[in-house]
């Protein structure tokens, strides 16, 4: 005979059956011989400037400061599906969940038409480019960015400070991709939704005769889900 408790502990086991998520991406920065070219491929801002990695207080992050008109890249090596248009009843995913955490020094002397932090189709990707995922900066804060072909719906205007640690979000299901500031939801794109396998791409640049500005990446991780919620 199966108690009460007995039968709520199956039902929770269940659950967590059914939910299968597939961690496809984590970062942590443990690595103290640096960072990991199997998993990352780097673009320095200059040769005295380099992405490096280490501690920042609690956080460990990768960091990179580009000077003026300069810029960094960080993209994965991998690709991963996100397809909201496509996700239904007849394919093995339904969900995509991309997230890391931020901080920013010296955001006014970013570079706003270019820099972008999300899903991008090719490594070279950036924030003019077609089809992209994530966040841009726009007069200093975060803007969310979705782009089906140069066809574009965004949000901004958030309450975030990016000279703090920030933890971005965003998810990606059926007709939806949302996104989170802090755990709390801040945008919900139903428009436009491009559908293409995806590198995490992080593309930062500095405005001309504006001066350095400093990015630092802590923990990042994507996975799949492969349950409809």
């Amino acid at each position: 005979m199966i108690d009460k408790i007995g039968r709520l502990k199956r039902v929770y086991e269940y659950s967590q059956m059914l939910s299968r998520p597939l961690i496809n991406l984590y970062e942590g920065w443990e690595d103290e011989t640096g960072i990991d070219p199997t998993i990352w491929t780097v673009t320095n801002p200059d040769p005295a400037r380099l992405w490096s990695r280490g501690a920042s207080g609690a956080y460990l992050r990768a960091t990179c400061s580009p000077n003026t008109t300069e810029f960094g890249r960080l993209v994965s090596n991998q690709r991963y599906i996100a397809a909201p248009e496509t996700y239904g009843t007849n394919t093995m995913l339904q969900r995509f969940i991309f997230e890391f955490e931020l901080k920013l020094t010296t955001p006014a002397n970013i570079e706003e038409t270019e820099t972008f932090l999300g899903l991008t189709t090719a490594v070279g990707d950036k924030r003019s480019t077609d089809n992209i995922i994530g966040w841009a900066i726009l007069a200093d804060i975060l803007q969310s960015v979705t782009k089906e072909a140069a066809n574009e719906e965004n949000n901004t205007t958030f309450g975030e400070t990016l000279t703090n640690w920030n933890k971005l979000r965003i998810e990606i299901y059926s007709n939806n991709i949302s996104f989170f500031i802090n755990e709390l939801p801040v945008a919900n794109h139903t428009v436009r939704l491009p559908d293409f396998p995806r590198f995490v791409n992080f593309y930062y640049e500095t405005d001309g005769g504006a001066g350095a500005s400093t990015i630092e990446l802590g923990i990042i991780r994507a996975w799949h889900e492969d349950m409809i919620r």
